[in-house]
């Protein structure tokens, strides 16, 4: 099963709006969505950040351009630390939602989870809930294969975006090292593209259908062009993947 993940729209009010690197979000989405239509994928996951004001107009544009790209697969998308919940279930279509649609089971042994790290204006946690309902369910589907989706990034990256962090990041690691089901884990938040083998389980950070930040001491971003994830789930449960950047 091809997967694809995008990840940190950032989609302002203004379509016409330009941000970092003098980039306009709303234009390098549309390109980037054109490429994932290209690669046919199974599900796209969207993992937070698909706007950057909270606003309703934010997720209309979404929509429109979800729709415009004609991609024709299933779409699960999670909030990230700059949507506003209100406004994403108000104007995103609600089967594409985590919070309808938490988890999605495919026909080759595998099980996506969607999961809302959204809690204090930056900073990423878990619910208890939450955590205990992926615990439960990864348990008694424990001959089958997992890969978590999350907005926050779970594992330091090594730069200034630590400081934005995952509070309750140890005991969710902790669920994913005790349970050899769980071969991967997804996220944005970082707008950097980062693999990192742990034990039995791949960490996956996407790159931002916009602007890129440096992954270093103080805030920057790079010259690196807006990409996406391909990520193949395998049927022997292992992982491959790939990252697809836009061309000038």
């Amino acid at each position: 099963m091809k997967i694809v993940q995008i990840s940190d729209c950032h989609l302002f009010a203004d379509s016409s709006k330009i941000g970092y690197n003098n980039i306009n979000p709303f234009l390098s989405l549309e390109r980037v969505l054109a490429e994932v239509k290209i690669q046919s994928p199974d599900v796209l996951l969207v993992t937070g950040d698909i706007s950057g004001d909270g606003s309703g107009q934010s997720y209309q544009h979404f929509s429109h351009l979800i729709q415009g790209a004609q991609i024709g697969c299933r779409i699960g998308i999670i909030p990230g630390n700059h949507d506003n919940q209100q406004q994403l279930a108000a104007n995103i279509v609600e089967q594409y939602l985590w919070l309808h649609h938490p988890r999605m089971v495919l026909p080759n042994q595998w099980h996506i989870h969607l999961l809302d790290t959204q809690y204090h204006q930056t900073i990423g946690q878990i619910s208890e809930n939450h955590l205990t309902s992926l615990t439960e369910y990864v348990q008694q589907h424990s001959n089958e294969y997992h890969l978590l989706a999350a907005h926050h990034h779970p594992i330091p990256c090594g730069g200034w975006m630590d400081k934005h962090e995952w509070t309750n990041r140890q005991k969710f690691n902790a669920v994913v090292a005790n349970h050899q089901s769980i071969k991967g884990v997804i996220y944005g938040h970082i707008h950097t593209a980062i693999d990192q083998q742990v034990d039995q389980c791949l960490y996956m950070a996407c790159p931002a259908t916009c602007w890129q930040f440096a992954n270093q001491e103080s805030f920057a971003t790079t010259d690196i062009k807006p990409g996406f994830r391909v990520i193949n789930l395998l049927e022997n449960g292992q992982i491959t993947t790939s990252i697809h950047r836009l061309i000038e």
